[in-house]
């Protein structure tokens, strides 16, 4: 055994400490993103009346979703270098850089000028921010659950996976909780100036997390590799490449189905309630922070029971209720019906966190020296082709065929597909040797 595990073990005081330090380190980052990636969505009718040419409401909201979906191309590049970064140097370092690349942008992104005052610069600014914001959420993400996972006991990696997971959904509820502050403060002057505090708090937040990022030990499990070996991998993504193809082609399709129900969650379902059924803004915010309120206990509870009885069940059940529930919860949306729209959202919560299971799966997959890469890679290049074009996608099939059920269809395409992958593809896991 290496000698940072003997420490850790020898030191069970010292050993809770530092973990519960890294829950929360790594918890931060992945606040940040997911404050940002939400308020993007709850504030893009106000996005694209600040940044895109007036006259003209539904070309200038495509052209918000277009830069929603763009930013994601950053993505893949993203998980190239933090993966490398992560699988070569550190856990740690990797997490450090994109926790600062990531608040920079965000901070900026509420001080740009807007088209009254910048014109044609000013969508160009926004874009480049995204794609900044883009890149580094490709190691994000990624980098925290990997980080965290190896940081955490053995019987509890998914219940330690579940906390930072609650992490993403507590960034969309301060998102939305920060939204209906900042609405209610600066009431008419909300779509002037109000919106930007709410990207530049999101910056200093990212501060924090640099800072307790800065003060909690290397993983264990990569000290224990680097203790057995010279050196790390030269090339992990060639390796990566090479000896684990199939396991990729499969997460590449585990993520695919997860990327589209997620942002066609936070990313388009917002606007969709607002703009297609004309539910109140404020109705939309509070069903929304609810929904994903609930889905912290209710994935959390998932996480004790894939502790205690695997995973493979629940990524199945997932991958059913993608392919068979989304159009009926949109059909539940359009009646306009607020106890309809409550149970739709809750569809949409519990097929997530069914699915969401599958993240501790991959990481259990991989070995040391390539798990980094190898969860950051399929991870974001699914999630750039189809988690953030769902609100485009959406908004370009409802504009285009009339229905608004187009996008349900399209999402329920995409599970068939990757139904029989997922059913068949995905191991269990449980009690698998990270170290090995």
């Amino acid at each position: 055994m290496s000698q940072p595990t003997q420490v850790m073990s020898s030191d069970p005081v010292r050993t809770a400490k530092m973990r519960h330090g890294v829950l929360f380190a790594s918890s931060v980052g992945n606040f940040v993103e997911w404050f940002d990636f939400t308020l993007y969505g709850y504030t893009a009718g106000v996005i694209a009346l600040t940044f895109f040419p007036p006259g003209n409401q539904a070309a200038a909201l495509l052209g918000t979703f277009a830069v929603y979906g763009v930013a994601f191309v950053a993505r893949p590049l993203g998980a190239v270098v933090f993966g490398r970064i992560g699988d070569r140097r550190g856990r740690r370092v990797a997490l450090g850089l994109s926790i600062v690349i990531m608040g920079a942008a965000t901070a900026v992104m509420g001080l740009l000028p807007g088209w009254s005052s910048a014109g044609v610069l000013a969508p160009v600014l926004l874009l480049v921010c995204r794609l900044v914001q883009g890149f580094s959420a490709g190691g994000e993400y990624t980098g925290a659950l990997t980080f965290t996972v190896e940081h955490a006991p053995d019987h509890r990696r998914a219940w330690y996976l579940g906390l930072v997971g609650a992490s993403t959904m507590l960034g969309a509820v301060g998102a939305t909780a920060v939204a209906l502050v900042f609405r209610s403060a600066f009431g008419d002057r909300f779509a002037t100036e109000g919106w930007r505090w709410m990207f530049v708090l999101a910056g200093l937040v990212a501060v924090v997390g640099l800072v307790l990022r800065l003060r909690v030990d290397e993983s264990p499990v990569f000290q224990a590799m680097r203790n057995r070996q010279a050196a790390a991998p030269a090339r992990p993504f060639r390796d990566l490449v090479r000896g684990h193809r199939r396991t990729l082609l499969v997460l590449f399709a585990y993520f695919a189905v997860l990327g589209l129900l997620t942002h066609m969650l936070l990313g388009y379902l917002p606007t969709y309630l607002n703009e297609a059924i004309e539910m109140r803004a404020t109705t939309v915010l509070a069903l929304t922070t609810a929904a994903n309120v609930v889905s912290i206990p209710v994935s959390l509870g998932l996480c004790v029971l894939a502790d205690r009885h695997g995973r493979r069940t629940q990524i199945r059940l997932g991958a059913v209720a993608a392919t068979v529930l989304v159009v009926p919860a949109y059909l539940l949306i359009g009646t306009g019906s607020l106890l309809a729209v409550i149970v739709a959202l809750l569809v949409f919560v519990v097929a997530i966190a069914l699915l969401q299971m599958g993240a501790l799966t991959v990481l259990e997959l991989y070995p040391t020296g390539v798990r980094f890469s190898g969860m950051a890679l399929p991870y974001n290049v699914a999630y750039a082709i189809f988690g953030g074009t769902a609100p485009l996608v959406s908004e370009l099939l409802v504009n285009r065929t009339g229905s608004l059920i187009a996008p349900a269809i399209y999402a329920s395409v995409v599970a068939l597909i990757a139904l029989p992958v997922l059913l068949k593809g995905i191991p269990e896991t449980k009690g698998a040797d990270l170290r090995a």
